[in-house]
Parts: structure tokens; C-alpha cells; sequence
């Protein structure tokens, strides 16, 4: 198995402006327990917004929010164990999800601000899963490759209802990632359901500084490169660089490139590797703001290293932002076939607005739209060709061989049938 590593990391700053996208059901131990991945777009300068908060206090709703923290102060049994940081944090969070735009802007205190920079240069701490908290039960996306909950057989679809015996209906879904959270080298046991199975089990997994390595490939039979994009995280463009320039070196003669259960990332990462497969200048997505006025964003350079050879594409349900935009790019652009299930359906840009203290409010300000102009807020990418795996089966993964090219039978004993549908697509075999 050939696994690229990330070799300069573009540190992120709150000054820094940049585009982004995230996964909002993100790493358990990362920041958030917000619903599937979102853009964000380029910083707002928070001058711009002084006028409107001179006005604030000339609402006359604004008197109700000092008389809450009159009441709270004066009337509170536990007063003495909330502070005015705490009270001035939960209004802000409370303001933002008043816009109900659920899952997606949302207000970070400083702390949250912080690891959303280090998620964003491919740096965790804890034990790595993706996690949806939008039911009762947080509901496991998929582990991190590589991470812990990897090593320890989390698998996507398993329910987590208790963390260290706390049931999770008790504490409710959010909750959950608190508890699941620690520091480095420290124990936490999950009490899972896997998918399909009835008796949930005790995982027990160690929390640790997780190195997000988001790319990694291995050579298939005849050719084909099985190239997996775990995260758009700074480096990931270098990565499928290198992994493209290395199966060019063995005779490449068509490319798997596996989005499955990606949660996203850096929106500049989508674009280089977009720009991979695709010739420059081509549309790989479009924004529209909300007087509808639509920008197409296009790829960039000339000279991508698989711009013109067999492409297949892997999605599932669990792939989403950037990787939508990858996947939905290559698809309206009929440069690959997409395999798989439909995507999570990604759809809000959000803008990061720097706030005093280092917090910060990421608010939507526009939808992304397909190459072609399609919405796929809450509706995802289709795939070309439907296929599911079987319950309980994990989408297999490259850095599970230690070896650089599977045999014939490694292949056939990989029980991937979305990875096999894939390969039987890209070798002419499909139908056969």
C-alpha cells in the first residue's frame, strides 16, 4: 500500500483570508454537532459590521436580553457557577440559531474557534469519528481513516448509546460529544450498535493527536489506480499529485478515485483537485447569492495529471461538501462515471466572520450549485450507477494493505461492491 503524507501544512489563521468548506458532523472530538459540510467563503472584515451593532441597543427587544441577565443574576439558585463569558456566549449561540438555518451557521466560542483551525491543517485530538447528532441517538458517519476509532472496528451506521455508561438518550446527542472528547492518552469506552446486529457491545478506545493523512492509493490489477481522498485538509492536493505521478510511473491506465464517507475541507483543495481531472477553465461549481446572482467557479491550470484518461468516481451518503463539489464536477462535465449512493446534499457557503475574543460566527450567505446549475441542498449528487453495500459491510480502504498493488486475489476477496462495481466499470467489464 502506497499512503501519501502530508508534507507542508498551510497553517490557518483567524486573519488569514481563505476558502473553506467543513463537515459540520464532524470529528467526535474536533468542535461541532452540526449536520453535513458547508463552503465557506472568504473572511468578512468585522469593521464592516459596526454600524449595526452601534444600533443594538436601540431595539426594544434588547431590553429583554438585559433583563434575562438581571433575572439570571439575581434570581439563579446556582448563579455563582455560570459566568458573565458563559451567559454573553450562549446568547450569541442563541441569536445565530434563531436564523434556523440548523446545521450549518452556528457561533464558535474561542475554544470551538481553535479547534476549527486545527481541523482545518488536518490536526485532531481524540479519537477520530464523524458523527450525525441530529436524531436522539448520535448516529457514527464514519471513523477517520487511520484514526483510533479506525484501528479499534468502529464502523459507519453504528449507534453510540453510552460513552463511559452514560446513556446518550439521557444526556441527549450533542452531549455526547463532550463526553466522547479528553485529552491525549486517556481511555473512553462506547457502548455501539452496529448496523443490522442487536446486542451492542463495549469498544474501548484511547484518545490521541490524530495526523490526518488524507490521501492514499494502492495499483489494482490491470492498471487501475485506487487512489482514496479521506478529507479535502491542507496537503491533499500534493497528496493526489503524488499518488497520480506514481501510478503514471507503474503504467497507469485508469483511475478509482474513493470519496466515500469525505466529509470535505478546504474549498482550495476541491479546486486543485478538481483541476486534476479536468481541464482548466472547466466549471467545477457554481454560487448563487441570495438575489440569485450566480458565479461559476472554475479549474485552474493547464497541465492536471489525469485530465484526460478513464475515471471512476465512489460516493456515498457520507460524502459530502468538497466532495460533492469534486464529484458532481467531474459527473456535469461527463469526464467520469459516478458509482455508489446518493451524497449527503451539501448546499450552504458560509462566510467566517471574526469576532472580539477570538470567537467566530460562520453565517450563510450563499448556496453552491452544480456545474450545471443544480441545487443539491439537502437532495445530494445521484449516482450514474446505484450501488449499495451489503448491511454491515465498511467500505474497504487502501491503508488496510501493506503491500503497493493488490493481486488478483486480494481483489477477489474484497467484498467492496461498490469498489468492484468500480473496477469492473473502469476495465470494460461492466455487464459482461
Amino acid at each position: 500500500m502506497r499512503h501519501v503524507s502530508i508534507t507542508s501544512l498551510q497553517p490557518w489563521s483567524p486573519r488569514r483570508r481563505s476558502t473553506y468548506s467543513r463537515i459540520g458532523i464532524v470529528a467526535i472530538l474536533i468542535l461541532l454537532s452540526m449536520s453535513f459540510g458547508v463552503v465557506l467563503e472568504d473572511r468578512f472584515d468585522q469593521l464592516q459590521g459596526a454600524n449595526a451593532s452601534t444600533m443594538l441597543t436601540q431595539i426594544p427587544e434588547f431590553q429583554v436580553v438585559e433583563e434575562t441577565y438581571d433575572a439570571i443574576r439575581e434570581n439563579y439558585v446556582l448563579s455563582d457557577e455560570i459566568t458573565d463569558e458563559e451567559l454573553m456566549y450562549g446568547a450569541s449561540s442563541g441569536m445565530v440559531e434563531a436564523l434556523g438555518d440548523e446545521g450549518h451557521s452556528t457561533f464558535l466560542n474561542p475554544e470551538d474557534a481553535k479547534k476549527f483551525e486545527q481541523q482545518s491543517r488536518g490536526e485532531l485530538i481524540g479519537i477520530g469519528i464523524q458523527v450525525d447528532t441530529s436524531g436522539p441517538q448520535p448516529i457514527v458517519i464514519a471513523p477517520i481513516d487511520g484514526s483510533p476509532a479506525f484501528e479499534a472496528g468502529i464502523r459507519p451506521g453504528d449507534v453510540i448509546i453510552a460513552v463511559d455508561g452514560v446513556l446518550s438518550l439521557d444526556v441527549g446527542a450533542e452531549e455526547v460529544v463532550d463526553l466522547i472528547s479528553g485529552e491525549v492518552g486517556t481511555d473512553v469506552t462506547l457502548t455501539i450498535r452496529h448496523q443490522d446486529e442487536l446486542e451492542p457491545i463495549d469498544i474501548t478506545i484511547t484518545r490521541a493527536q490524530i495526523q490526518i493523512e488524507p490521501v492514499s492509493s494502492i495499483m489494482m490489477p490491470n492498471g487501475i489506480l485506487w487512489l482514496r481522498v479521506s478529507q479535502f485538509s491542507a496537503g491533499a492536493t500534493e497528496g493526489v499529485v503524488d499518488a497520480l505521478r506514481y501510478g503514471n510511473s507503474q503504467g497507469m491506465t485508469g483511475v478509482i478515485l474513493d470519496l466515500r464517507n469525505n466529509p470535505g475541507g478546504l474549498v482550495f483543495e476541491a479546486i486543485g483537485i478538481g483541476s486534476q481531472f479536468l481541464p482548466g477553465g472547466s466549471v467545477l461549481y457554481q454560487e448563487q447569492d441570495a438575489e440569485g446572482n450566480v458565479h461559476e467557479v472554475k479549474t485552474i491550470g493547464s497541465s492536471g495529471e489525469w485530465q484526460e484518461g478513464d475515471l471512476v468516481v465512489i460516493v456515498n451518503n457520507g460524502s459530502a461538501s468538497a466532495s460533492e463539489i469534486v464529484s458532481s464536477g467531474i459527473q456535469d462535465n461527463e469526464r467520469g462515471t459516478l458509482i455508489g449512493e446518493t451524497t449527503f446534499g451539501t448546499g450552504t457557503v458560509l462566510l467566517p466572520i471574526d469576532l472580539t475574543g477570538g470567537s467566530v460566527a460562520l453565517l450563510g450567505t450563499k448556496l453552491w450549485l452544480t456545474a450545471d446549475g443544480h441545487d443539491i441542498w439537502k437532495k445530494g449528487v445521484e449516482p450514474d450507477i446505484t450501488v449499495t453495500l451489503e448491511p454491515g459491510v465498511p467500505p474497504k480502504l487502501p491503508i488496510e494493505y501493506e503491500t503497493d498493488a493488490l493481486s488478483d486475489d486480494d481483489l477477489a476477496e474484497l467484498g467492496d461492491t461498490q469498489l468492484l462495481q468500480a473496477y469492473d466499470q473502469i476495465t470494460g467489464k461492466a455487464g459482461q
